[in-house]
């Protein structure tokens, strides 16, 4: 499995949300890599919408199975605010809660359960093993 990330994000959020991406994206492309998840052919596109509320209507979630392509978009609305205003750890919460909702989908792609299982696994522990890795970072 690939895992790949972009963003649909107004300005005000986009300094923190490209710091959370540049940390997820590697990590996450490394623990998939050493996993059963490597077996798995199929990428996963990670665009979250990040917007104040009053743009949500004219930005919209757009997750989507490619089962032919072997691709899933996931494209869900994360915390604004979280992003302008919130701690690092916040942040990166927020940016895997979004990739979690992947987790169902990926049987289409021909995940099994267990596969399934480890993906949600590694999601779990990936803010927890980023901010020890960061450990300039200031924890509350």
């Amino acid at each position: 499995m690939e895992f790949w990330a972009s963003a649909e994000v107004f300005q005000p959020a986009s300094a923190a949300l490209f710091q959370v991406r540049r940390c997820v994206e590697p990590f996450l492309n490394d623990a998939f890599a050493a996993s059963s998840l490597a077996a798995l052919e199929c990428k996963l596109r990670y665009v979250p919408v990040v917007m104040p509320k009053d743009m949500h209507a004219r930005y919209t979630e757009r997750s989507k199975l490619r089962k032919k392509e072997r691709i899933y978009d996931c494209a869900p609305q994360l915390g604004y605010d979280v992003f302008v205003h919130g701690r690092l750890e916040d942040q990166l919460r927020e940016y895997l809660r979004g990739i979690a909702l992947s987790a169902p989908h990926l049987a289409g792609l021909g995940a099994t359960k267990e596969q399934i299982a480890e993906f949600e696994a590694i999601l779990a522990g990936t803010a927890d093993r980023i901010l020890i890795m960061r450990s300039d970072q200031t924890r509350h």
